[in-house]
C-alpha cells in the first residue's frame, strides 16, 4: 500500500497533535496535494535550495522537515525572493512539504525530549505546560542524575551536541542539579526556568538582555545553537515514520537529508 500525503500528516498529528501548535506557527501542510502518493520521504530540520536538490536527487515525493517553509504570510510569488523560487521548485516536480514545528516541540518524544535525552536530564516535566495538554509543553524541566560542577556539565553539553564552542553566561554556586532546557530559540522561557529553580539553562538562542539576566540571578546559561539542539530530532522523525510504515504495510522509503549543516560557520582570525 502507497501513502498519500494526507496520511503521513495525519500520522505526524497523532504523535504531534496540530493544537500543540503556537497560535502563531504554521504547521502542516506547506505545499503540494494532499492526496499526492508517496513512496519515499525526505526528513530535514529546514527547507532550503539544498533540501530541494537533495529531494530531487532521491525521487522524494515529500519532504517533512521542523521548521515551515512558509513561515511569514506571502503576499505574492515574487520568484526573486527564495520562498517563492522553492514554492515554485516543489510543486513543478510535484513534491508536498510538510512542516512540524512548535506542536513537535511540546510533543512527547519530540524535540525536547530528545535534546534533553542527549543531555541526560532525567525527571522531566513540561517547562511550560500547554493550556490543554497539561502534562505536554514547550522547554523541559528537570534534574542531572548526578549534581555536576559547571565546567563537568558544559563539556557533557558540548560531548552531546558534537560542539567544539559555546556562548555562555552567568554563573552558578556550587553544583549544577536541576536544569532547563528550550530547543532553537528560548530566551522567552528564561524566566520561566528562573522561576523554577533552575541552576542552568540550556538553549539553541539567547538574546544578550537574557545573558545579563542570567549573570544577575546567577544562573548558568547555555547558547548551544539553533541548529545542534533541533537538528536531533529529524532522527526520531525517521524512527517515528519508519515504525508507522511497518504497522501500516506501506511501501515508503526514509531518507534523511544527512548533508544538512548549521548555516552558521565560525571564523577565527590568524594572530
Amino acid at each position: 500500500m502507497v501513502p498519500t500525503v494526507n496520511d503521513l500528516i495525519q500520522e505526524f498529528f497523532s504523535w504531534a497533535p496540530q493544537e500543540l501548535a503556537e497560535d502563531w506557527d504554521n504547521v502542516g501542510l506547506q505545499v503540494g496535494y494532499p492526496y499526492w502518493p508517496v513512496k519515499r520521504a525526505v526528513l530535514s530540520l529546514d527547507v532550503t535550495p539544498l533540501t530541494l536538490a537533495f529531494a530531487l536527487k532521491v525521487k522524494a515525493d515529500i519532504v517533512i522537515s521542523h521548521h515551515p517553509l512558509i513561515f511569514t504570510p506571502l503576499t505574492c510569488l515574487n520568484l526573486n525572493q527564495t520562498t517563492a523560487r522553492l514554492l515554485a521548485g516543489f510543486l513543478r516536480h510535484e513534491i508536498a512539504v510538510v512542516s512540524m514545528h512548535t506542536n513537535l516541540d511540546s510533543a512527547r518524544g519530540g524535540v525536547n525530549d530528545r535534546l534533553a535525552a542527549l543531555i541526560g536530564i532525567e525527571n522531566l516535566e513540561p517547562l511550560v505546560p500547554n493550556s490543554v495538554h497539561k502534562d505536554l509543553g514547550l522547554g523541559r524541566i528537570g534534574e542531572l542524575p548526578e549534581p555536576m560542577y559547571p565546567d563537568e556539565f558544559l563539556s557533557a553539553v558540548a560531548s552531546s551536541l558534537g560542539r567544539e564552542c559555546m556562548a555562555v553566561a552567568g554563573t552558578v554556586q556550587g553544583k549544577i542539579e536541576k536544569v532547563a532546557i528550550c530547543s532553537g530559540s528560548g530566551s522567552s522561557l528564561f524566566q520561566d526556568a528562573v522561576d523554577r529553580g533552575v541552576h542552568a539553562y540550556v538553549s539553541g538562542e539567547i538574546k544578550h538582555s537574557t545573558a545579563r539576566e542570567a549573570q544577575a540571578q546567577g544562573v548558568l546559561v547555555v547558547d548551544a545553537g539553533h541548529f545542534e539542539t533541533e537538528r536531533p530530532v529529524v532522527f526520531s522523525m525517521r524512527e517515528f515514520l519508519e515504525t508507522k510504515s511497518k504497522e501500516k504495510g506501506w511501501q515508503l522509503d526514509v531518507a534523511v537529508f544527512e548533508e544538512e549543516q548549521s548555516p552558521f560557520k565560525y571564523w577565527k582570525s590568524e594572530p
